[in-house]
């Protein structure tokens, strides 16, 4: 695949999503509002956030038989995930076909496991706001606790000078991303804050048993990399980029092997 056609399909997952109308921020599951014809993120659904201008006004009447003005219709609020899901991995598969799912990048492998990801979190919201429980996120505070609890790395590196985090290794093929259980297979680790990302990922692969060659062989699809995730995008982790001021305690790193 050249780099042109990967780049194209790279592009082909960003096109998925929507801008927010609101604050411009993509989004890969958009709210499409029935009443302004905006296209709105999860934090600026409602119509009282985006201050929506097509929102009609409420009668004077107690009557109950407009409905519209109690707000959106819950097909608006909850899309059809099913449908895009669909159509990200029919377009995952087409940027190889004929070919095996080692030829997809690591950006493009850990963007459809992020998809995936995010599909559960919003089902799980779906779920408790029509009476289910659904986990609350721990505070940070408490997620760092939690690694300490089961984290593992070098002991030449004094507590004082550790950063603890998650790293989960996304090794699965394509086809089975939605297996991945995240607090299952993620692992707490720790490594010398003044160390280079190059190094860290040294010691991450050698504390957690996975096969490292990345300093000893030239062939791109056995070389690890290392990525952070802010708003649901993943970032690439330059090698020399130093751990201190890029990760922070209770972070979550996605450790992927192949080709950029």
């Amino acid at each position: 695949m050249s780099k042109i056609e990967r780049a194209h399909d790279e592009q082909g997952i960003m096109n998925l999503g929507k801008n927010c109308s609101f604050c411009n921020r993509l989004d890969f599951l958009p709210f499409h509002c029935e009443f302004c014809k905006g296209t709105f993120c999860a934090a600026h659904r409602t119509l009282e956030v985006h201050k929506c201008i097509g929102r009609p006004q409420k009668k004077a009447s107690n009557s109950g038989s407009d409905k519209s003005q109690n707000g959106p219709t819950a097909a608006s609020l909850f899309p059809d995930r099913e449908k895009r899901q669909k159509a990200l991995e029919a377009l995952l598969k087409s940027a190889d076909m004929g070919n095996s799912n080692t030829n997809s990048t690591p950006m493009m492998k850990l963007t459809k496991f992020l998809h995936l990801q995010k599909l559960k979190r919003e089902s799980k919201k779906s779920m408790a706001i029509f009476g289910r429980s659904a986990n609350k996120t721990p505070s940070l505070t408490a997620e760092i606790a939690q690694i300490k609890k089961s984290a593992k790395g070098p002991n030449s590196v004094s507590i004082q000078d550790r950063i603890y985090f998650w790293v989960l290794f996304v090794n699965r093929n394509e086809a089975d991303m939605d297996k991945i259980s995240v607090e299952k297979e993620r692992k707490g680790v720790w490594v010398l804050k003044q160390w280079s990302v190059g190094r860290a990922l040294d010691s991450i692969a050698e504390t957690l048993s996975i096969i490292n060659k990345n300093n000893n062989t030239q062939q791109s699809e056995e070389r690890l990399n290392l990525f952070k995730v802010e708003n649901d995008v993943p970032a690439l982790l330059g090698a020399s980029t130093k751990i201190s001021g890029t990760i922070m305690n209770g972070a979550t790193l996605y450790l992927v092997r192949g080709p950029m």
